[in-house]
């Protein structure tokens, strides 16, 4: 008897694979993409302007493109464009030599790499509006790929040299185009609601709260992702015993998505933010005191919930919250806001607080996590409305 899947599995099936291609690229380029910087003969300081340079572009264009989607009612067309972008750039990057074409690149695929998670998550989030489509388990394909990736492109990598790094990197591009165009089209009639929409998402103290507690909780993991490896060096722990631990909290992450929707299924979207800046809280203080590899093992399992339960939490307060014809806008916002200026913030003083305090850097994102709960309780008290 033939199997007979249906529309919303199908569905699924169309959108898996997008995420699986978008963290290829990211698995593939945190690992490696310095080394391939540094064998083009760039120094440490070029190196975090080359990295730091997406970030600074996801601020300043992703609510611009994602405007542009809101406007069009589309998500699926600017994604396959954007796709096309990215991989046609790209190519130049085996033309290129020295810092300021380098640099001149990575802005160029930055202003569009950084918007495709806001539009992706967008696309997903408005088709679970009228079908029965799991986000969680959808996202959670992408953990899977960035694990894959980091190991993969470790083993694709053993032998060659660094000038193999872009080469990786384009078929990954190519890769994420051809997923692209295996998404559903997605199409909003634009409403006097969605006119003005970025204007008045900023003029909305409640949504504009939102961003500051998510990106808070989120921004609190700059220690760990500037620092963390050095400081479990600093304790001692091995390199492959450290590499465990990343694997670890990625894995937490990956059960989590799977269970969410049965877990998390009576939490409302602060709940879920009020979630993980609790266990942000606690996390950073452990991780203030430098705590040994048994406690170690222990505190990584609430990656699980202060990554992917406020990200949850984030994606759930923008579909339940606000209409659909502005939702592109509140992704974009929440991309650059959240996750580009304050994270971006938040990396950028991460080394000097690391240098002056070591391990008891945490603390400080332990604060950030409190000023996330504090926001957290005026939106529970808040009586001001959103754009609904």
């Amino acid at each position: 008897m033939p199997l007979v899947f249906s529309n919303d599995i199908l569905t699924s099936l169309r959108l898996a694979p997008f995420y699986v291609a978008l963290f290829l690229i990211v698995g593939f380029q945190l690992p490696f993409w310095p080394v391939w910087l540094s064998f083009k003969g760039l120094t440490p300081e070029e190196i975090g302007i080359v990295l730091s340079a997406p970030i600074w572009a996801k601020i300043v264009f992703t609510p611009m493109i994602a405007a542009l989607a809101d406007y069009s009612g589309r998500r699926r067309a600017p994604l396959v464009i954007m796709s096309a972008i990215c991989f046609g750039l790209f190519q130049f990057y085996f033309l290129a030599d020295g810092f300021w074409q380098i640099l001149i690149l990575s802005i160029s695929i930055g202003i569009f790499f950084s918007s495709f998670t806001a539009l992706g998550d967008n696309l997903v989030l408005t088709l679970s509006r009228t079908q029965k489509i799991d986000y969680p388990r959808i996202r959670l394909w992408g953990s899977v790929s960035f694990i894959v990736a980091a190991f993969w492109g470790g083993q694709l990598l053993s032998g060659r040299s660094a000038d193999f790094v872009p080469l990786m990197l384009s078929a990954a591009f190519l890769f994420l185009f051809l997923c692209c165009l295996m998404l559903p089209e997605v199409r909003i009639i634009r409403t006097e609601t969605g006119r003005k929409g970025l204007r008045r998402l900023l003029k909305n103290s409640n949504f504009m709260a939102f961003l500051v507690m998510a990106g808070l909780i989120q921004g609190s993991h700059a220690i760990l992702y500037s620092s963390g490896t050095l400081q479990w060096q600093k304790q001692g722990i091995d390199d492959t015993t450290i590499g465990l631990l990343w694997a670890e909290g990625v894995i937490v992450e990956i059960i989590l998505f799977a269970v969410a929707r049965r877990v998390f299924s009576s939490f409302t979207p602060l709940r879920l933010l009020v979630l993980g800046g609790s266990a942000g809280l606690l996390r950073w203080v452990v991780m203030g005191i430098a705590p040994e590899l048994p406690v170690l093992v222990i505190i990584q399992t609430l990656h699980g919930v202060t990554f992917a339960a406020t990200h949850l939490g984030a994606m759930r307060f923008i579909v339940e919250k606000l209409p659909v014809e502005v939702s592109a806008r509140a992704q974009g916002l929440y991309s650059a806001i959240s996750l580009g200026l304050i994270m971006g913030g938040g990396l950028f003083v991460s080394g000097y607080l690391y240098e002056a305090f070591a391990s008891g850097a945490y603390f400080v994102m332990a604060g950030l996590c409190v000023g996330a709960l504090l926001i957290g309780l005026y939106l529970r008290l808040s009586t001001n409305k959103l754009l609904h």
